[in-house]
């Protein structure tokens, strides 16, 4: 107890039970969420802050993510180049306060799709935490315990979702707690677009994001963080998934000066499929620290990470990939890769791939790379006609390509023009 007592200085002064139970009154949740948080402010006040020590924490200084005040109250209303509702599909606007904004097209609507305040969806209360518990972690207790924008999104059972949901997250100022459900329903199809942007200064975001996949369905979750220079922030997000069941995960991150993600899933049936496919690009002085984990615990379950970073500058990016087979999940198999190009002398990569494989038979195979830009592969573009940078810039979009394509169709046109876009501002300020 004196080490959680020492360690709430390093605690944001906005949690504790006065400022949870008000927010907890002023969303108007139930005894049960109500219960929730409060569990999760005990686990949070008896986490300690964690050290370089860590195993996970050894690149990331935890103290540069901790919130120091909460969010005022603002409005999406003035968010610049508000994007269109996806063509069969819905948006969903988040601010840090207020209820979420949420437009439906038609067959959206038809088909069922649900889209509630966290707080409002009294059927999927049982579901918050029970794929990202406050006990993963203390960002996780911080969000269960603080999140004060939360947005429910149901698939109907049997549903072919012909269009994206696109969630926009707009960090301001401050503090940013925000939280997503998604579940997509048996034998159904969806995708969900979650695109966190920032509109301040000075903006620190605790996300968490938690995806169930139920028996024979397949969902699609696209995250993409481009938050401004300045801003640090803190992702989780975990997949569950059910018998049969696949999630493909397609993370770009982009922004922000100081970031840590955490994404995964949990493969809990048997036949369960799921594959993350990555994108960092890092400039100037950013942070970038990624985790994944795929844990198996069924048999006859298959993972597949494809993990891709690009650095200029004086950027830094660490990643750790675990994968973990529980014991008798025979049959199984897992596959990680992560590369990395540094187009500077100063940028940095660390990468440590794990496997954790408690049984036999099962198959798993897993790779990593550094390297700087082959001087070799520019100067043959050179010698061809093509200045140095748009030689560079062909030689980052072919390092990227076989993991462009892994993504699914429908996603690969706009998130390519994303990834391209990118590069080119990327590149750019190095002529």
């Amino acid at each position: 107890m004196a080490e959680a007592v020492l360690q709430m200085k390093e605690h944001p002064s906005f949690l504790n039970n006065a400022s949870v139970s008000a927010l907890s009154e002023e969303l108007g949740e139930s005894e049960t969420l109500r219960a929730k948080r409060q569990d999760a402010l005990r686990t949070l006040l008896e986490t300690p802050l964690p050290d370089r020590v860590r195993h996970l924490w050894r690149y990331t200084d935890a103290k540069k993510l901790i919130p120091r005040r909460s969010s005022s109250s603002a409005s999406l209303k003035g968010l610049q180049n508000e994007p269109p509702v996806p063509h069969g599909g819905a948006l969903i606007l988040i601010s840090p306060q207020g209820r979420p904004q949420v437009a439906l097209s038609h067959e959206a609507e038809k088909a069922g799709l649900r889209v509630l305040p966290l707080a409002e969806a009294r059927d999927a209360e049982g579901l918050v935490g029970s794929v990202v518990p406050p006990t993963l972690g203390l960002f996780e207790a911080m969000s269960a315990a603080g999140w004060s924008s939360g947005v429910f999104v149901g698939v109907p059972k049997n549903v072919d979702l012909p269009g994206p949901v696109h969630i926009v997250l707009s960090a301001q100022a401050g503090a940013f707690l925000p939280r997503v459900l998604f579940r997509c329903g048996e034998l159904s199809r969806a995708t969900i677009v979650e695109e966190h942007v920032g509109t301040g200064d000075l903006v620190q975001v605790i996300s968490v994001t938690e995806v169930i996949v139920d028996e024979g369905a397949q969902a699609q979750h696209v995250l993409l963080q481009r938050l401004n220079e300045g801003s640090t922030g803190h992702f989780t997000t975990r997949g569950r998934l059910a018998q049969n069941a696949n999630l493909a995960t397609i993370l770009a991150s982009f922004g922000g000066t100081e970031i840590k993600m955490d994404l995964g899933a949990i493969l809990a049936g048997p036949g369960a499929r799921s594959e993350i496919v990555g994108f960092v690009l890092g400039e100037g002085r950013q942070r970038m620290d990624h985790h994944t984990v795929h844990d198996h615990r069924a048999p006859h379950t298959s993972s597949n990470i494809d993990f891709k970073v690009v650095l200029t500058d004086r950027a830094r990016s660490a990643y750790t990939g675990l994968i973990r087979i529980e014991e008798k999940m025979a049959g199984s198999e897992a596959f990680q890769e992560n590369r990395n190009l540094l187009l500077s002398e100063t940028a940095r990569a660390d990468t440590i791939p794990e496997l954790e494989i408690l049984t036999d038979d099962v198959q798993c195979s897993h790779g990593a790379t550094v390297s700087p830009m082959d001087p070799e592969q520019v100067f043959y573009l050179e010698s061809r006609g093509l200045p140095w940078r748009e030689a560079e810039r062909l030689i980052v979009r072919g390092f990227l390509e076989e993991t462009i394509s892994r993504v699914p169709d429908g996603l690969r046109e706009p998130f390519e023009e994303i990834v391209q876009e990118r590069i080119k501002h990327f590149l750019h300020g190095r002529e």
